[in-house]
């Protein structure tokens, strides 16, 4: 067989070498999408969420949390189970779900325009703000001006990007102390405001309110930010269970469940 006889069979070689190496890409492809479809062939859904009173926290060996809750009751309605894994931080949540540890994010996640890139959200949109937390004397701060020269203890983050916007504003005075330690949380730092502890810190108001429940000597009138949506999320290749998450929120927020919840911790 001479040399142009040869060419026809190796082409025909190298094409089904390549379909072959395209499929097996494929194939490789759609084993590590885990979307909707793929979650109800494992029975399983594994929501990522941070360790607070609003979302997720252990109670005499008992899983609680208003997130906690909404999760399960999402699952169930699927007919899924529920398992959850715990970050430390937000950028900690975005990290574990862009991994593939998990597969929603069940917390109130702020909607900025860098996480919108890489991420869906889905559920209920949330709209919360800044508030200063400190005890509810007579000598209340009633303005963002009367924070100059007061110290403030915040988490890294959110907050203490906050303080430091605001205080460039007021022109500097503010003493912002960031509390880095991942032992103490936001709520850990509410406590010790109740407590006398330190002085003032800040939340997002529906936190802040729930730990007033618990605290009464608390007042956290003074708004220090604008308002910010937030909301669930998944991965930008699970956009069906997005769907389903979003879907389930509007046709539930006014089921016995629901509101149960809601009273639970909120009220």
């Amino acid at each position: 067989m001479n040399a142009k006889n040869l060419i026809i069979p190796l082409l025909l070689v190298l094409f089904c070498c390549m379909l072959g190496c395209r499929n097996k890409q494929h194939n490789k492809v759609n084993e590590n999408v885990r979307d909707l479809s793929q979650i109800k062939d494992s029975g399983e859904l594994v929501v990522l969420t941070l360790y607070s009173s609003t979302s997720y926290f252990n109670y005499r060996g008992q899983e609680m949390g208003f997130q906690y809750e909404l999760s399960e009751q999402f699952a169930k309605s699927m007919g899924l189970k529920l398992r959850i894994e715990v970050a430390n931080s937000v950028d900690e949540l975005i990290r574990k779900l862009l991994a593939g540890e998990g597969d929603m994010i069940a917390y109130n996640l702020p909607i900025t325009k860098e996480w919108k890139d890489s991420i869906l959200y889905c559920g209920e949109d949330i709209i919360t703000h800044q508030v200063i937390v400190q005890q509810g004397k007579s000598k209340s701060l009633k303005d963002v001006t009367e924070l100059v020269g007061k110290d403030i203890y915040v988490k890294p983050g959110k907050y203490y990007d906050r303080l430091v916007n605001l205080n460039n504003e007021l022109g500097g005075g503010i003493h912002i102390h960031k509390v880095t330690s991942d032992s103490i949380t936001v709520e850990d730092l509410i406590t010790q405001v109740a407590q006398g502890k330190i002085p003032y810190t800040v939340a997002d108001n529906d936190l802040a309110k729930l730990n007033k429940t618990y605290y009464p000597n608390l007042n956290i009138d003074l708004s220090v930010s604008f308002d910010q949506r937030s909301s669930w999320a998944v991965r930008k290749d699970s956009p069906e269970l997005a769907a389903a998450a979003t879907k389930w929120h509007q046709e539930n927020m006014t089921s016995p469940a629901y509101t149960a919840s809601m009273k639970r911790y909120f009220e």
